[in-house]
C-alpha cells in the first residue's frame, strides 16, 4: 500500500512540479521543500550575483550575467530533484539531517566569506574590481564540498557493509 503520508506524522509528499514552479522566485522552491536555510542561501546568492553584475565592468558583467542565468536554472532543477528525493523516502533520519547540517555549515561559511569581502571593500582594503575577480573561489569551494561529500558518502557505505 503506497500512501502519501509518513507513518503517524501526517507528512505530505512534495509536488516536484510545484517546487520547480515556485523556484521561479529564487529560493522559494527550497523553502517549499522544507529547506529554509538552503532557500535563504539561494536568495542571498541570487542577490549577490545581481549586485556583482550591476557593479562590474563590461567583461566581468557578462560573466556574472551568465552566472545569474546558470544559478537560476540550477535552483529550479534542484528544487524539482529535492522534492523527488523527499518523496522517495529521503526523510530517513540520519541522511537528511546530515545533509542539512552540511548545507548549513557550507552556507554559513559562504555567507561569512562574502560578507568579509564586501566589508574589506567598505574599508578600502580591496577594490570592488578585485573582489569581482575572486568569483572562481566560489567554484573551488563548491568543488571541494562535492569531493568531500563524495568521500563521506563512500565511507558511510563501506562502514555499513
Amino acid at each position: 500500500m503506497d500512501n502519501n503520508l509518513d507513518t503517524g506524522r501526517g507528512v505530505r509528499e512534495k509536488n516536484p512540479s510545484l517546487a520547480a514552479f515556485l523556484a521561479i522566485f529564487p529560493g522559494m522552491g527550497a523553502i517549499y521543500n522544507g529547506n529554509f536555510l538552503k532557500g535563504i542561501t539561494y536568495i542571498l546568492v541570487f542577490a549577490v550575483l545581481i549586485v556583482l553584475t550591476d557593479n562590474a565592468q563590461d567583461p566581468d558583467s557578462v560573466v556574472f550575467g551568465l552566472m545569474i542565468a546558470g544559478f537560476y536554472i540550477f535552483q529550479i532543477i534542484d528544487s524539482y530533484n529535492e522534492a523527488c528525493r523527499l518523496n522517495r523516502g529521503g526523510s530517513s533520519g540520519n541522511g537528511q539531517a546530515e545533509g542539512k547540517e552540511d548545507l548549513s555549515l557550507f552556507s554559513a561559511v559562504a555567507v561569512l566569506v562574502i560578507g568579509v569581502l564586501f566589508q574589506l571593500v567598505n574599508f578600502d582594503v580591496l577594490t570592488f574590481r578585485q573582489v569581482t575577480r575572486l568569483w572562481p573561489l566560489a567554484l573551488i569551494a563548491f568543488g571541494v564540498k562535492i569531493v568531500f561529500n563524495y568521500f563521506k558518502r563512500e565511507e558511510n557505505q563501506n562502514g555499513k557493509h
